[in-house]
Order: structure tokens, then sequence, then C-alpha cells
């Protein structure tokens, strides 16, 4: 074989081989975009549970006030600067929303502790 039949050679192998890494790529990438932001936003309804739990135990001290982040933090929930997080109304009123910064879904817990997503 000469040096033509040996780069020709060469420079197929190493097409085929970043055509396979294309291939792969293609398929690897928004897998790993899709587990990411599951787990985004897995992390953004556990904080919303938790928050939720922390309000509930903030209301058996204090039935008619209306809990902030620092008050539940004190009942138990910790905060991340990951999740925002807003807590609104009181024990019959009470809405807590949670994302991550990251997603772009959102989590709300009513006061009966139901969960749905914007």
């Amino acid at each position: 074989m000469n040096n033509r039949g040996f780069v020709r050679a060469f420079v197929m192998e190493g097409l085929i081989g970043i055509a396979i890494i294309a291939i792969i790529a293609t398929i690897a990438i928004p897998q790993y975009i899709n587990y990411r932001n599951r787990e985004l936003n897995k992390e953004a309804k556990t904080h919303a549970y938790k928050a939720y739990e922390a309000s509930q135990a903030f209301f058996r001290i204090n039935p008619k006030a209306q809990p902030t982040v620092e008050d539940i933090s004190q009942y138990g929930y910790g905060s991340s600067p990951d999740i925002i997080l807003i807590i609104s109304g009181g024990k019959e009123s009470l809405s807590i929303k949670a994302n991550h910064v990251r997603s772009n879904k959102t989590y709300r817990i009513d006061a009966m502790g139901e969960l749905s997503t914007d």
C-alpha cells in the first residue's frame, strides 16, 4: 500500500469515528438535558413539600399568623439559594410556590396540601 492509500484509509477511519461520536452526542445530549430537568424539578417539588410541612408546624403555634420563609425555617424548612419559594396566605388560604432557578416549572401547594404545577 502506498502513502496515498494509507492517508485515505486514515482519513476515512477518522471521518467514520467523528460520525459515530456525532450520532452518540445527538442521542446523549437531549437525554442528559431531560435528566437534569427532572432532577431540578424534583428538587423544587421536595422544597415545596418541606415548606408545606414546616408551615403546618408553624400554624400549630401561630394559627392566625401568615408565615414567611424565615418563619418556617425555624420549623424545619431548609432554604436553598437555587430554589425560589413564595409563601402567601394564612392557615386557610395558604399557597406555596417553589421553582428551581434553572427550571421553568413551578410547583404549587395549597392549604389542603394538594400539589399542582404551572
